[in-house]
């Protein structure tokens, strides 16, 4: 919970500094980026009210598990949009062979570490809802990958490939 809270502090720092911050200028760029990294504030209130509210609702120690898998998920599933940089969009789309960070090790750290989050609330929640709602997020982020995946093969080829051979997922 605690590094929930120093992220977000993190994020209304990175926010309130405007322009003389140099990384609020290089990612503020342009409209895209502007959406991509509200879409990604956006993800983070949002699961972190989920989580808060399945924390309050079931203290016990299933949701300390579930809190245990949550919370580093969260921190590496930011990490990993953040390893994006320019290349972070909302739709699927091949910008730049990204390999760094998180990257270098698998190829769909952003997916894999929010279903894990997701998860995590799932233990916490117990919740039907929730888990249907996870279901459907899945079978979205497998479609997404799915396009990506033929998006970044169609662009960079054989450099693709071999990139995919080097990583997990």
């Amino acid at each position: 919970m605690f590094s929930l809270l120093i992220s977000c502090s993190g994020f209304a720092i990175f926010f309130a500094t405007g322009q003389t911050n140099p990384l609020y200028t290089v990612l503020m760029q342009d409209a895209a980026h502007r959406r991509s990294y509200l879409l990604l504030l956006g993800d983070f209130l949002f699961f972190l009210a989920v989580f808060v509210f399945a924390v309050m609702r079931r203290r016990d120690r299933v949701c300390i598990w579930g809190s245990v898998l949550a919370i580093p998920s969260f921190a590496l599933w930011f990490m990993a949009k953040l390893d994006l940089g320019s290349s972070f969009t909302a739709m699927p789309e091949a910008r730049a062979l990204v390999s760094r960070g998180l990257y270098s090790k698998i190829r769909h750290p952003i997916y894999f570490f929010s279903t894990l989050a997701m998860v995590g609330i799932a233990i916490c929640l117990r919740s039907r809802g929730f888990d249907f709602y996870l279901v459907a997020i899945v079978l979205l982020q497998l479609w997404r990958i799915h396009m990506e995946e033929r998006a970044l093969r169609n662009k960079f080829g054989e450099a693709y490939l071999e990139y995919r051979r080097r990583t997990w997922f």
